[in-house]
């Protein structure tokens, strides 16, 4: 059974790596999600917009209690037992990849409503993602002679980051 990185350790090894490349890792994705939900040490920092810093949350702790509470919901054992039984519990790849999936699931569906949603609230970022509909339109073909070509509407995912007015 292989040894449980903490979050400290994983982020370091991937920050090692991302140096000299910067990709889309699948596998990093997965390591660092079955990580956050495994590492009880881990916090994450909660920032409010105006605030500043307002709090810490533990995803290990999050997890157990969902886990208790579907445990629960489920089987009809009472709470602190199943509870003790999700604490015991070691997150595995399956749960990290479904935990992954359906966040990313989450953020395409909400983006589709047309509204922005906050991604990054740290201590010197503050970010969020929207959607701009791109109609159809005729686009000039370069080295051509004058000839143009049908761009097809599309759906734009755009990026806004900022400094946080708390950040100094």
């Amino acid at each position: 059974m292989e040894q449980t990185q903490t979050m400290k350790e994983l982020m370091a090894e991937i920050k090692e790596v991302t140096k000299k490349q910067r990709s889309v890792n699948k596998v990093d994705e997965i390591k660092v999600m079955k990580a956050m939900l495994n590492d009880p040490n881990f916090q994450i920092s909660v920032y409010d917009k105006n605030k500043g810093l307002i709090g810490t949350r533990c995803p290990h702790e999050e997890s157990v209690k969902y886990a208790a509470n579907l445990c629960s919901a489920i089987t009809g054992i009472d709470s602190k037992s199943a509870t003790e039984l999700a604490s015991n519990y070691e997150f595995t790849k399956k749960d990290a990849i479904y935990m992954i999936d359906m966040s990313k699931s989450f953020v395409q569906t909400y983006l589709d409503t047309g509204r922005k949603i906050n991604v990054c609230q740290t201590e010197d970022a503050q970010a969020e993602l929207m959607t701009r509909a791109i109609p159809e339109k005729e686009k000039l073909i370069p080295a051509s002679n004058n000839e143009t070509a049908k761009v097809p509407s599309y759906t734009n995912i755009i990026a806004n980051s900022k400094n946080p007015k708390y950040h100094n």
